[in-house]
Order: C-alpha cells, then sequence, then structure tokens
C-alpha cells in the first residue's frame, strides 16, 4: 500500500517547482490534484500513455523502430512500456508523390501496482493499470528540409483499484476506482531535421470522441527524445519527456 501512495504523491506533485516553503500549502495543492486524479483516473494516465507513444514517423531509410518511454513513464510512474514502428512503404517508391507509411503500435503495465497486488495482499484486492494504442501516420517531405506528417490512433487503457479497506492519502479516503479510457486521435505534425541522426518535431493530437487536445514539441537525437508535452484539460498540464529509441 505504501508503494500506491507513493505512485499518487509522485504524480500529484511532478509538476511542482521548488518554492518557499512559506508560500505554498503543500498539503492543499496534493490534496486538490489528487481530488482531480481519483475524479477521472483513466483520462490522467492517459496523458502519460501518450508521453510513451511513438507517434511521429520513422526516418527516411529506415524500416522498423522501437522505442521505451523511461520519463515521466518508467520512472517515477513505473509503466513499464514498448512502443514499435513498421515502414510498409517509402514516400514515392511505389508511385510518384505517394507518402511514406508507417503502422505504429505499442503497450504498457504498470510494474508498481503489481508488486502492491502481490506484496500487499492485506491491503489489495486488485490493481490493474495497462493500455495500449494502434494506428497509422503517413508522411509527405514539402521540401528537402521539411517532412509533414499526419495520420491516426486509437488509444485505450484500464485504471482499476480495490482495496480491502479505506485509506487515507492527504486527507482523501480512498476504497476503490475503475476507470477506463479510449478514443480515436487525429494527428499531425512537422519535423525539421537538423542533423544526420536529429531533427525538431512538432506535433498536435486531437481526441474525437473526448474532444481533448494534446500537443508536442520533441528534438529527436539518435537514440533519445527530449520533449515537452502539454495537456491543457489534464491535471499536470506540462509533462517533460525522455524516451530512448533504436531504428534500424
Amino acid at each position: 500500500m505504501k508503494l500506491l501512495r507513493g505512485l499518487l504523491l509522485c504524480a500529484a506533485f511532478l509538476p511542482c517547482a521548488p518554492e518557499p516553503a512559506s508560500a505554498v500549502n503543500w498539503q492543499g495543492k496534493g490534496a486538490q490534484l489528487l481530488g482531480e486524479i481519483l475524479t477521472n483516473p483513466g483520462a490522467f494516465f492517459n496523458d502519460f500513455q501518450q508521453d510513451m507513444e511513438a507517434t511521429h514517423p520513422l526516418p527516411p531509410g529506415k524500416c522498423f523502430g522501437v522505442q521505451t518511454g523511461i520519463f515521466p513513464t518508467l520512472l517515477p510512474m513505473t509503466m513499464a512500456n514498448i512502443s514499435g514502428k513498421i515502414r510498409l512503404h517509402a514516400e514515392g517508391r511505389l508511385s510518384p508523390g505517394l507518402p511514406q507509411l508507417d503502422l505504429i503500435g505499442g503497450y504498457w503495465d504498470m510494474l508498481g501496482t503489481k508488486v502492491a497486488e502481490k506484496n500487499a495482499s492485506n491491503d489489495v484486492n486488485s490493481a490493474t493499470f495497462r493500455g495500449s494504442y494502434i494506428g497509422a501516420i503517413a508522411t509527405s517531405s514539402l521540401s528537402p528540409r521539411v517532412r509533414l506528417f499526419w495520420g491516426y490512433k486509437y488509444s485505450q487503457l484500464k485504471a482499476n483499484l480495490n482495496l480491502k479497506k479505506t485509506v487515507d492519502i492527504l486527507g482523501t479516503q480512498v476504497s476503490s476506482f475503475e476507470s477506463g479510457f479510449r478514443d480515436n486521435y487525429f494527428i499531425a505534425g512537422l519535423e525539421h531535421p537538423t542533423g544526420l541522426d536529429s531533427l525538431w518535431s512538432i506535433q498536435l493530437n486531437y481526441g474525437v470522441g473526448n474532444k481533448v487536445v494534446a500537443s508536442k514539441v520533441s528534438w529527436y537525437g539518435k537514440n533519445f527524445e527530449w520533449g515537452l508535452n502539454i495537456y491543457p484539460e489534464g491535471v499536470l498540464v506540462i509533462h517533460p519527456v525522455l524516451n530512448y529509441h533504436v531504428n534500424f
């Protein structure tokens, strides 16, 4: 149970910048954020799922890619995850002007809840936090230094927790919740190469069913992605992101 408390508290305080202790009511802020999380856990964890999703195209000349999210997904949220991309055809190869087409998909499972469920049997009846996504991305060159990409993805997750007794977390009584999230997203973005293995990318995702918007601004190196993801309707509006990828 301590591990579950820790996960929720890490999530609640993740975006808080250091301020003088006298100027901030940390417990009040934590209780407010926790209340918003518990109101809709599925939407909250969906933002973290989007942090680890590989929704950008494969680089020219690459046929397959694998990605895993490091921060804030694996650390501190314990969301073990894997994403993959497969190129169906290169831009212009089958027909002049035909965009590059990639299939994308991925899966995650929260290791912290598995540990809590196994080692805290006196407190936890069941805990399920996992999700997946699948989609396709088309990419066309606007110039030698700019590529436009657009596409579609379907995302879904479950966030269920059932405790044997009510616990107090920052003054909020928690016993159980059952939540989920699923939506169809349209994706659009631009990428600008800055070197042989590096580029800048800006992306906008729109969830049709829940009418939610997310934006991503990222720098991609040979193996690492550094970025800021923005969720205007989310509990944590800004997520600093670090992902690791390998393309073949």
